[in-house]
């Protein structure tokens, strides 16, 4: 009857062959006992209610791990997709920020090259002195970069000075962005990291059997189980059957089974109860013969020696399923502890996407603020550039004005050396004249009136070169004067 209760119940119907030894005739104490054993067999039920119990919950605590496990992966594919556009952001946030750090090194290297060129110039101007020749005879001694206002190359220095710290101020704005940013990611890491991997069948270690495999084992279980109960069950109606066929052994049974009814408590079955609903009803067990009846015993014998093993094995059936039905909440659970920390990943995955408009925003904004601040830059530059460019000028100039200064000097000396050789033809003209008037008044002088010519007696004209300033209106070579 343990190992196939269809076949117990087929060797329990099937009839003797008449040609078969009788067997020794069996007490009714024995029957009686056999039935009581039955009888108390068949509290195996309440295992059987359990297993179907343990079974159905599995069968919902899978259904749900499924639904679970589903959700899961969905979440998990959509959170991936996720991940991957804030990982295409982040590079492109992360690459802006590097191209900011070169440029603005860029930006210093030009700015301090400018800067040296321009400081090399106005070296350059303060260790050229100016010649005595253009100073004042009691004046300092001065260089060309006396001449020069630096105001503007000082504000200019600090306007580039503003700038860098501008570019930095632009800098640790993004910083702060960049920074968030990153925070937000690591704490989605820790989350992720948290995620325990999906226990839907076919995952997990595989020293592990499926929720499914352990699903089909329980329902097994759960159907022997039944089908156990079913053997056990027949057998006490057969039992019930020999002792209300057999005469004495119905009021025997009755009188042990009350014994027994009132030791124990809440007893599930009523051996009256039984033989009653048989006497009233013709059951498909009642022998017709008595080949039929000596069959039956001999069947009810073979069983009894059974029961012990078939209860047994309902028990060891019933502890194997909680065994599997323990390991299959575990999954379960696993695949609920997935869920939640899917959940809060996904969560913390929103936040961010929330934030991500602002932090592709920053990158927008710093961006523009840097090429502003650039071009203001690249605008300075180019003014100090044209500044380096002027004082230069300037300087060359000066060497200009130091070669006309000794060409002008040398057309003076020519002035000098000509009016030299004018003034000693002049002189020797004036003391012809001189000799020419002392000989006229010698000769006619004493036979003309005074006053018939003023300038008779008159002496020669005197001539002087002065030289005159350019405000006077007169040209740079000087002017004549004569005097009587």
């Amino acid at each position: 009857m343990a190992s196939s209760p269809a076949a117990s119940s087929s060797a329990s119907l099937k009839p003797s062959a008449r040609d078969q030894p009788q067997p020794p005739a069996i007490s009714i104490d024995t029957l009686v006992n056999q039935l009581l054993v039955a009888k108390r067999s068949l509290s195996s039920m309440n295992l059987v209610l359990r297993a179907n119990e343990i079974a159905t919950a599995a069968r919902n605590a899978h259904e749900d791990a499924l639904i679970l496990a589903a959700q899961n992966r969905f979440l998990a594919a959509s959170m991936l997709d996720q991940i991957a556009i804030l990982m295409r952001v982040r590079r492109s946030i992360h690459a802006t920020y590097e191209w900011g750090k070169r440029d603005f090194k860029k930006l210093v290297r030009a700015m301090d090259d400018v800067d040296a060129d321009l400081a090399a110039t106005m070296e350059m101007l303060r260790g050229t002195d100016v010649l005595d020749d253009l100073r004042p005879s009691e004046g300092e001694r001065r260089n060309l970069l006396d001449f020069v206002d630096e105001t503007g190359v000082h504000a200019m220095r600090d306007a580039m000075k503003k700038s860098i710290e501008e570019f930095q101020g632009i800098q640790q704005s993004f910083d702060g962005d960049l920074l968030r940013f990153e925070t937000d990611i690591r704490n989605l890491k820790k989350v992720i990291a948290h995620v325990p991997p999906s226990n839907s069948d076919g995952d997990g270690p595989a020293s592990r059997k499926p929720m499914a495999e352990l699903l089909l084992t329980m329902d097994e279980h759960s159907s022997t189980m039944a089908q156990l109960l079913a053997s056990l069950t027949k057998h006490f109606d057969m039992c019930v059957t020999a002792i209300r066929t057999t005469e004495g052994a119905a009021a025997l049974a009755r009188r042990k089974a009350a014994e027994v009814t009132q030791s124990q408590d809440n007893d599930a079955v009523s051996i009256s109860g039984v033989i009653a609903e048989q006497e009233s009803h013709m059951s498909d067990l009642e022998p017709k013969t008595a080949e039929d009846r000596a069959e039956m015993l001999k069947v009810v014998m073979q069983d009894a020696d059974e029961v012990d093993d078939v209860v047994r094995e309902i028990q060891e059936r019933l502890a194997a399923m909680e065994q599997e039905s323990a390991a299959l909440d575990e999954q379960a659970h696993e695949t609920t502890s997935a869920y939640a920390c899917v959940s809060e990943a996904f969560a913390a995955l929103a936040e961010i996407g929330d934030r991500l408009a602002d932090y592709l925003a920053a990158e927008e904004d710093f961006g523009e603020r840097w090429a502003l601040e650039k071009e203001a830059v690249f605008g300075r530059l180019r003014d100090m550039a044209e500044m380096r460019r002027f004082y230069e000028s300037y300087g060359s100039a000066y060497g200009s004005l130091v070669l006309e200064v000794q060409r002008r000097r040398t057309v003076d000396r020519q002035v000098e050396a000509l009016w030299r050789k004018a003034h000693e033809g002049v002189d020797r003209l004036l003391e012809a004249d001189r000799a020419a008037r002392d000989s006229f008044r010698h000769d006619v002088g004493e036979f003309l009136p005074t006053d018939l010519w003023a300038g008779v007696q008159a002496p020669a004209k005197r001539w002087k070169l002065v030289t005159v300033d350019a405000d006077e209106g007169a040209t740079a070579s000087g002017k004549a004067e004569a005097s009587p």
